[in-house]
């Protein structure tokens, strides 16, 4: 009875939890945001993701290594854009370029304990071009509409943690010029990911 309390009493915190999440995702953006515009991709587009990816020689299960596609860029760039807008146009991404070979690497601990490894995805080079024109316009729509905020540093063009550690820095001597107090929170999160909540993640406003 008592495991069935807690149960219940876990459950009601995490809902909680959650009413208090979104109540503030709903006062941050009381106005629904313009709808994405997914324009088609173009020849050029299409050459400076190639031109992006890095000469590897590993692949994914097609076992067509990225220097192969690189090259190849001139001859098959107009089938690529064919299917590239088909799947702009319908929003469905090709089912065989979800495909990825997991290779287990060994972190730290028990090496007889699964979570001791982390799994990497080989994905192949085609599914990385189509992911990155997704990429493009999801970043841009987030951008045009203030949907990201400027503390974020990681996964922004023209940013980096260098330049999180010099705002750091700067406010950091900045109120010490005017003897503030200093209080600084780091944390460091193992298994940040499995940590959160995946409801609060994928909630839709």
């Amino acid at each position: 009875m008592s495991c069935i309390l807690m149960m219940r009493q876990n459950k009601n915190t995490q809902d909680s939890s959650i009413d208090l999440y979104m109540q503030y995702l709903n006062n941050a953006f009381q106005q629904p945001f313009a709808p994405i515009i997914w324009k088609p991709v173009t020849g050029k587009e299409i050459y400076e993701i190639s031109k992006n990816l890095k000469w590897k020689k590993s692949f994914g299960y097609d076992e067509v290594p990225s220097w192969i596609v690189k090259l190849s860029i001139p001859f098959i760039s107009s089938p690529l854009i064919f299917i590239i807008n088909k799947m702009l146009s319908t929003g469905i991404f090709p089912t065989r370029l979800k495909f990825s070979q997991i290779s287990p690497i060994f972190k730290k601990g028990n090496k007889t304990e699964i979570s001791a490894y982390r799994p990497v995805s080989l994905l192949t080079s085609f599914s990385k071009i189509f992911e990155k024109v997704i990429y493009n316009r999801l970043l841009q729509h987030a951008q045009v509409n203030n949907i990201i905020t400027t503390d974020q540093y990681g996964f922004i063009n023209n940013s980096s943690t260098e330049l999180a550690i010099f705002k750091l820095t700067q406010q950091i001597l900045t109120n010490i010029s005017k003897k503030a107090a200093i209080c600084g929170i780091f944390c460091d999160v193992s298994n940040a990911f499995d940590t959160s909540n995946h409801e609060i993640l994928i909630s839709k406003l």
